[in-house]
């Protein structure tokens, strides 16, 4: 008997406010995953004793990201789960793109999960452009990103193994990672720095809205798209490829598997921060440019006062005495 509803009937959009819960949640797993990757950077020389260590298995405290992630992930919203098992369940690139594309939520909460290890690369970045100034903010940034993605590697394989620790085949490919990393980062912002257009790895080095070589004159419509496609597809591309492969390695796993999840969703993450990185750039240095060509108000000459007709008295006689 017909109840009223309709097979695959589509369920009601979250609200607002929910979807800002989502987002919300999604920084929160980006947070946790800032100390996962420092822990994981000192579990590269001591393989994996130091997180198996903090991670105190069986006892009542421990720090766990994995779990404390998982946790969060089970506030988020049906909507919002919904779509990221449709995405994971979609068969091909151009599928599961698809489905990115027309689930905007899902790129704002890949974007926000990635923001606060972004924002820790760009410390450290800082730190290191302080301390070598010469090595450049395209190359100190390229460095500060290298070292979360290896700590970040390291810290998720060791997640996954047996025993909870690190050989060493799975140290030296999450050292590797890093390097991938810093590689295709710094090729990525040498091509933003000829172009002239924002990069936000860089910017967060240099702590200023403005790109790491010459301004450019290109209308910022263009600046937007050339930032998607560097940021995007000659960044974040074949990090996220390569990192995806070197963890398959890591874990004796095919080294095609969730390739092409890893490859969508880090595309599609990487346009759209390169292209609104680039946009506020561009407006920046059209905001700059204006304020130096304007001249400033010129001042009035003054002009005496006409206080009337003078009257001419003759000067005093100075006689000889």
């Amino acid at each position: 008997p017909f109840d009223g509803t309709l097979d695959g009937e589509k369920p009601k959009d979250p609200s607002i406010l929910r979807k800002a819960g989502d987002l919300g949640l999604s920084v929160a797993k980006g947070i946790v995953a800032v100390p996962e990757a420092a822990v994981g950077l000192a579990d590269i020389p001591t393989g994996g004793r130091v997180g198996k260590f903090l991670e105190n298995e069986g006892g009542a405290f421990g720090f766990r990201p994995k779990q404390a992630k998982d946790y969060l992930s089970s506030f988020q919203s049906d909507d919002l789960q919904a779509k990221q098992k449709q995405f994971q369940d979609a068969d091909g690139v151009l599928d599961k793109a698809g489905v990115a594309l027309s689930n905007p939520s899902l790129l704002a909460n890949a974007v926000a999960e990635s923001v606060p290890s972004i924002g820790t690369g760009g410390v450290a970045a800082r730190g290191l452009l302080a301390a070598a100034p010469r090595i450049g903010a395209v190359a100190a940034s390229a460095l500060g990103e290298s070292a979360v993605s290896a700590g970040s590697a390291a810290s998720n394989v060791r997640q996954e193994t047996e025993d909870g620790l690190l050989t060493a085949k799975q140290s030296g490919l999450a050292a590797a990672t890093g390097a991938a990393t810093a590689l295709f980062g710094f090729a990525g912002g040498k091509i933003a720095q000829r172009m002239g257009i924002g990069d936000v790895d860089t910017m967060l080095t240099q702590g200023a809205i403005k790109p790491a070589g010459a301004p450019s004159a290109k209308s910022i419509p263009r600046q937007v798209v050339e930032g998607a496609i560097a940021e995007g597809w000659l960044e974040e591309l074949p990090q996220s490829v390569s990192e995806q492969i070197l963890q398959n390695l890591s874990l004796n796993k095919p080294w095609h598997e969730g390739v092409e999840d890893s490859a969508v969703m880090g595309t599609l993450a990487g346009m759209a921060m390169g292209g609104t990185a680039a946009g506020v750039s561009g407006f920046s240095q059209r905001g700059d440019a204006q304020s130096e060509q304007t001249p400033p108000p010129e001042t009035p000459p003054t002009q005496p006062q006409d206080s009337g007709p003078t009257l001419a008295l003759p000067a005093p006689d100075r006689g000889v005495i």
